[in-house]
């Protein structure tokens, strides 16, 4: 079967999800998520792209990148994801996939979409039902972007930048926009393509939309009518 047009540019900001084969767990312990943070750091300095925010779960991983001229979204997920299959194949002597097929990557139009974004990412523990609030969970950034706690993995975004000129504007003012969305619905950016308002989705389906695959063209047209109904005001 063929495989899917991957979209990708220089400068793009991507919200990328990869799941464990068969959803299966893929961190078994803390020196498995430290080690992917490793991986992070590694390919960053390799890739020299961005991250301005992660989420990592027992099963799947949230990443919200721009990419450099340096390093492709493929080119980063594919360098990350093998190495650590390769990490966790060996340490629990597994054989077979680590991860489930290929990461997804959607496009962010991140001058008014990211924070929502983001706020998606650092609620997936709550949504979870791991923990009660976001600040409760270790794997994700939103400490770092809360409470200021260091995170050396994190380039904060000029969106999160223009929340306050002080650090602990910056900090209440997120931590107030986050906790806005406890019990919204999910608006379900994992399987998107594009994320953003109707009129970055129809610039980027009149640039791409006649190289996307079949089915995903379908999916985008069903995310496009839920949209409206799940996202909060």
């Amino acid at each position: 079967m063929a495989r899917g047009y991957r979209i990708s540019f220089a400068g793009g900001v991507f919200h990328v999800t990869t799941r464990g084969n068969n959803r299966e767990t893929v961190f078994l312990e803390d020196a498995d998520f430290e080690h992917y943070r490793a991986l992070l750091r590694r390919y960053r300095n390799k890739f020299h792209f961005r991250l301005f925010s992660y989420a990592l779960m027992s099963n799947h991983v949230h990443l919200l990148i721009e990419t450099s001229e340096d390093g492709s979204i493929s080119k980063i997920m594919h360098a990350i994801n093998t190495a650590y299959a390769m990490y966790f194949n060996s340490k629990y002597d597994h054989v077979g996939h680590v991860w489930q097929g290929r990461f997804h990557s959607a496009v962010v139009d991140s001058d008014h979409y990211l924070m929502e974004v983001m706020r998606y990412m650092d609620l997936n523990p709550v949504r979870a039902e791991i923990s009660k609030r976001p600040d409760e969970y270790e794997w994700t950034s939103y400490r770092r972007h809360a409470r200021g706690d260091d995170d050396d993995l994190i380039t904060p975004h000029d969106m999160y930048e223009n929340l306050g000129k002080q650090n602990r504007k910056r900090q209440r003012v997120y931590r107030e926009f986050v906790e806005e969305g406890i019990g919204h619905p999910n608006p379900g950016y994992a399987y998107s393509i594009f994320i953003g308002g109707d009129d970055f989705i129809g610039r980027m389906e009149r640039v791409y939309g006649q190289e996307i695959w079949p089915k995903y063209r379908r999916l985008l047209d069903r995310l496009n009518a839920l949209r409206s109904a799940t996202l909060p005001e």
